[in-house]
């Protein structure tokens, strides 16, 4: 089922950019692996594909992710761009103790976008995939009891860019097909912006950022953060932030999904 829906979605993106180029009479540019993407992160989103480390100033724990987006074909006809990608990160929770790690919790997302730009707005349609885990310490020392979480869903994003904010926003729904434990609340709404981008040297600049989630699975309570950054030598996307964040409402980790939390975090992400 899952196979057929990919099929699907890619079909719906090509028939897109096709009809685009034989409206203009042209044939698309074709690139892959492009080094720019199109899409513009949600920086504030504690889920979003990252690569960075965190440390939760609350606490002893740290929030490390692995993972990135990357696009592999890119097609293009005049001011119509789209790209193809492939998304995956893994997000652990651990506290750093002397001579090891203590890993509590480890949570996957895979997602496959394929977005459209039209000037200033992007759209975007994804299928992707949430799961979370407890690690073995985890289970060992929190006295926790697993539950099965996963999200499989399909989702729909848009993004504006607003150049008097030195920014844009966005908004995205999003609909699970399958998941547990929560099975028939399936809904999830997303929106939030990033601006400002204030240039304070040739390699830094100054930005602010939000996003918010408001979840049918805890009876639409939300998850909210708010961050401020500094970019540094920052190039087609790439880059180095280090960055606050103030997040509360409901956790981000699959085992505590139903759960509250308020964190503060210092971070350092590394932009593929």
């Amino acid at each position: 089922m899952l196979g057929t829906q990919r099929v699907k979605f890619f079909v719906f993106a090509i028939v897109i950019c096709c009809y685009e180029a034989h409206s203009q009479g042209q044939i698309p540019d074709v690139d892959f692996f492009p080094g720019k993407k199109i899409f513009p992160p949600f920086v504030a989103d504690g889920l979003e594909h990252q690569f960075s480390l965190s440390n939760v100033t609350d606490n002893r724990d740290w929030i490390g992710a692995v993972g990135g987006s990357v696009p592999v074909i890119q097609l293009a006809v005049r001011q119509t761009e789209m790209q193809v990608s492939v998304a995956a990160t893994v997000f652990s929770r651990l506290i750093k103790s002397p001579g090891h790690l203590i890993v509590h919790t480890v949570d996957y997302r895979v997602d496959f976008p394929i977005d459209v730009r039209f000037s200033a707005l992007v759209l975007r349609v994804a299928l992707g995939h949430v799961s979370g885990h407890f690690a073995d310490d985890g289970i060992e020392r929190l006295g926790e009891k697993s539950i099965q979480y996963v999200r499989d869903y399909v989702s729909l994003a848009v993004v504006h860019d607003i150049p008097l904010m030195g920014g844009h926003v966005y908004a995205s729904t999003g609909y699970n097909y399958n998941s547990a434990p929560v099975q028939r609340k399936q809904w999830l709404v997303q929106f939030g912006t990033e601006f400002g981008n204030f240039l304070l040297t040739d390699y830094a600049q100054l930005y602010g950022a939000l996003d918010i989630k408001i979840k049918e699975e805890v009876s639409w309570g939300s998850i909210q953060s708010y961050q401020i950054g500094v970019k540094l030598f920052e190039r087609n996307n790439h880059g180095l932030r280090v960055a606050y964040t103030f997040r509360r409402g409901f956790e981000e980790r699959g085992q505590f999904f139903d759960r509250r939390e308020t964190v503060n975090l210092i971070s350092v992400f590394v932009d593929l």
